[in-house]
């Protein structure tokens, strides 16, 4: 019996002739890319940490030695980061730094991978400067984009190709250096217009980055960083099998409905910490005349405040990690009950190569998958922590504000929502049993106030029979007697 052969059917038709890829379509993966402006300086310190992670690996660069240096010019009309990366030999750089959409990046080893986040500072500098080399490279690349003459281009000539554009408001040069050993990538937004206050303000550069860059903690952290990385270290790595989809587990399992595969995610990793680690680089922010150096942390603190009390402790913190191998991540648990008054600590974070992903509010919507109404959302920022994902095991968004809609996410999504449950049913314990220590307090303040009353009220009736008892002293043991039917102590006992 002879076998059918395949064939593949031909297309009908002629190929239609190049398309025409226009100038507006370059607006929207820059000037328009991004909900807020101040995610450009992200991007930028992103590639920085793709640069100097591949010169770890590269030997280029010993572990431990990556730096960051973002500097706010006296006028603060500039702002240059500069990485000791890999950076770009010259025969690459030109094309590499004017392609679009068309990154060398792998998705699953390197935190930036779209090549469009190079272009985000178009939206707010008058000049977009790239300047580089290569360890052993003898020559300098520069590359500089005509901002204001791009976004002129942008609205005024949306018939004109994309590439056309770039190329008619770009300018390179190379130039030889004395110094072939060095590696370098900077970046300079010169002439910021409308610029994001996180670009002029040294401060609040500060605190963008103690939120989003991947840096440590603080030394004022360092006993809580060492029992969260203990324990990720203890976690061992699940054995998963190829069926679980915690997803089916909740609804029954829908055969039409894709599943999640987790086999991107075998490795020889023993560890949580090992599958995921937690790498960070050094990172300063630097302005003034003269120039002064700041640097970077994770913004958690032993002590912060909460409500109206400046200085709550931190009790605890406890490590968690999922069916699925995919994420593992830490909470800090307090007694006193309310939100953290700092922004840039409320909230559990989504982290990616401890990148933050979104800000505090992606955490709200997690577990809003088969519900309307979360009661998370209230109490999130009670509680601070983060979550650390496997980069294979999920796609962000070209904005970075949350991860595409896929099987895998949905299934870590599933897991994350068990862990807020847990959490709403301890924000409630807390706020329960603080209230009761409350009014336990005020009954027995209450119950002092009328027995001190009682005293002198009794011995200022005895002087008043012995008639030793001024007007003044009558008139203090009256109101003594209409403090004892008063609801709070006097202002001496508050």
């Amino acid at each position: 019996m002879t076998r059918p052969v395949r064939t593949r059917q031909r297309r009908k038709g002629r190929p239609v002739p190049s398309p025409l890829i226009g100038s507006f379509l370059l607006e929207s993966i820059t000037t328009g890319m991004y909900g807020e402006r101040r995610n450009a300086i992200r991007e930028y310190v992103q590639n920085s940490f793709d640069g100097i992670q591949q010169a770890i690996a590269s030997k280029v660069l010993r572990a431990g030695a990556g730096r960051v240096s973002l500097t706010i010019s006296s006028d603060r009309k500039d702002l240059i980061i500069l990485d000791n990366g890999m950076g770009l030999p010259h025969r690459i750089a030109v094309n590499t730094l004017t392609a679009v959409g068309a990154s060398r990046k792998e998705r699953a080893r390197q935190a930036g991978f779209r090549g469009i986040g190079r272009l985000a500072g178009i939206a707010f500098a008058t000049t977009l400067r790239f300047r580089t080399k290569a360890a052993g490279d003898e020559l300098e690349t520069v590359v500089e984009f005509d901002c204001e003459a791009l976004r002129r281009g942008m609205l005024d000539a949306g018939r004109k190709p994309a590439a056309d554009l770039i190329t008619d408001c770009t300018t390179f040069e190379q130039n030889p250096t004395s110094q072939p050993a060095d590696h370098y990538f900077e970046v300079s937004l010169l002439g910021m217009r409308n610029a994001p206050a996180e670009a002029t303000d040294p401060l609040q550069l500060g605190t963008f980055l103690s939120q989003v860059a991947p840096v440590d903690f603080h030394p004022d952290f360092m006993a809580f960083r060492e029992r969260i990385l203990r324990e990720a270290d203890e976690a061992e790595t699940p054995f998963v099998e190829e069926s679980y989809d915690p997803v089916d587990l909740l609804d029954g399992g829908d055969d039409l409905e894709p599943k999640a595969d987790w086999s991107v995610l075998q490795d020889d990793a023993q560890t949580m910490l090992e599958r995921v680690p937690m790498p960070h680089v050094g990172i300063v922010v630097r302005s003034g005349d003269p120039v002064t150096e700041h640097v970077i942390h994770k913004p958690y603190r032993s002590r912060l405040g909460v409500n109206d009390t400046d200085d709550v402790p931190l009790d605890d913190v406890s490590v968690h990690a999922g069916r699925t191998g995919a994420w593992w991540g830490w909470i800090g648990h307090k007694s006193k009950p309310g939100e953290y008054q700092d922004e840039a600590v409320g909230g559990i974070r989504f982290r990616l190569r401890n990148i933050q992903i979104d800000g505090s509010d992606l955490i709200a919507s997690v577990p809003t998958t088969n519900q309307v109404r979360d009661p998370f959302a209230r109490w999130s920022r009670w509680f601070m922590g983060e979550i650390h994902v496997d980069p294979r095991a999920v796609v962000p968004n070209a904005r970075r504000d949350n991860f595409e809609e896929d099987p895998r996410w949905l299934a870590i999504r599933e897991e994350v929502s068990a862990i807020c449950e847990e959490l709403t049913a301890e924000a409630r314990r807390v706020s329960r049993e603080y209230r009761t220590s409350i009014e336990v307090i005020d009954q027995k303040a209450t119950k002092l106030r009328e027995d001190y009353l009682a005293v002198v009220t009794a011995k200022n009736s005895v002087r008043i029979k012995r008639g030793k008892s001024s007007p003044t002293e009558i008139n203090c043991i009256r109101t003594s007697k209409r403090l004892r039917m008063a609801p709070h102590l006097p202002s001496s006992f508050g």
